[in-house]
């Protein structure tokens, strides 16, 4: 099913879903769709507005996987010699343990320190209290070693020639609160078909767009012509909706791809955030106005 084009009125937001490599296939996708369906919204204030299946040889050609988490594989190289001020004062506050002291690796070198394959690095199981999410990041404690983003081997492990991902495209007038209740009804149905079990994280299973800059990164790879080339930029509705409102397409190109950034708060303090998370569950005006309060990124290469 074709992109139709963007709506930039602000009025709705363009939210991705996509079944990850483990879930993909007709019967988890035609779950997800009756459950889509089968809400009092669709139609009115929910539309499937595109649909594509993108093989694995095409995912691994085009480094889709590695472009889209390059903020996340960035720290998972690089590890603690690139962590911002925040990420070591969150790090310390919740491990009490001196920043300068701590055995802190990125994912990548932590499968040879601790001789695990991706799969296993990504399945070790902690207590909540070894694990710290900050800046979009992930940091958790195995032993005495403090691994930044664990999943990324595993996710680029994951993908291969033969798994495929399902990209779903829905236009919604309707608010975050009613979508999210939309995802807990899409896991409950794949548990009661036996697909997930009742344990297993609905992020494992599937991802969806969770705030107008998240729709920006999720459409930059996967939203695609027939024949595989990618939309252009200025063709999705929140950039649209932004350039509308004087807001340069620049600006929207740059969190994207550097997503942490310092905002100006209404008493003149600068407060560092992850644009994704900061913006979750926004309208297009509420992140609008967050995107005009940024006065410094990590720039990350």
């Amino acid at each position: 099913m074709p992109y139709p084009g963007p709506d930039g009125g602000g009025e709705v937001q363009d939210i991705f879903l996509y079944l990850r490599p483990e879930t993909n296939g007709v019967l988890v996708e035609s779950l997800l769709l009756k459950v889509i369906q089968g809400c009092s919204q669709y139609r009115s204030g929910i539309k499937l507005v595109y649909l594509a299946n993108f093989p694995g040889q095409f995912i691994i050609e085009n480094h889709i996987v590695e472009r889209h988490y390059a903020h996340k594989f960035f720290f998972a190289v690089h590890g603690k010699r690139v962590f911002t001020p925040r990420m070591k004062q969150e790090f310390e506050r919740v491990f009490d343990i001196p920043f300068s002291d701590a055995n802190i690796m990125g994912s990548f070198e932590a499968l040879y320190a601790l001789d695990k394959s991706p799969e296993e690095l990504f399945s070790l199981w902690v207590p909540s209290g070894d694990i710290v999410h900050v800046d979009g990041q992930t940091i958790k404690r195995y032993q005495d070693v403090y691994v930044v983003n664990y999943d990324i081997p595993a996710l680029l492990h994951k993908n291969t020639r033969s798994t495929d991902i399902a990209v779903m495209l829905f236009r919604c007038a309707i608010g975050y609160d009613y979508f999210v209740d939309l995802v807990d009804a899409m896991r409950l149905a794949l548990v009661r078909e036996s697909v997930l079990s009742a344990e297993f994280p609905v992020s494992r299973a599937f991802h969806y767009s969770k705030g107008p800059v998240e729709q920006l990164l999720d459409a930059t790879d996967y939203l695609r012509t027939s024949s595989g080339d990618p939309i252009s930029f200025k063709e999705l509705s929140f950039v649209v909706y932004a350039q509308e409102h004087g807001y340069g397409i620049e600006g929207l190109a740059g969190v994207v791809h550097s997503p942490i950034c310092l905002f100006e708060q209404s008493d003149g303090q600068l407060v560092e955030e992850n644009i994704f998370s900061y913006t979750a569950s926004d309208s297009y005006a509420e992140a609008l106005a967050k995107l005009r309060t940024v006065r410094a990124q990590l720039w990350i290469r």
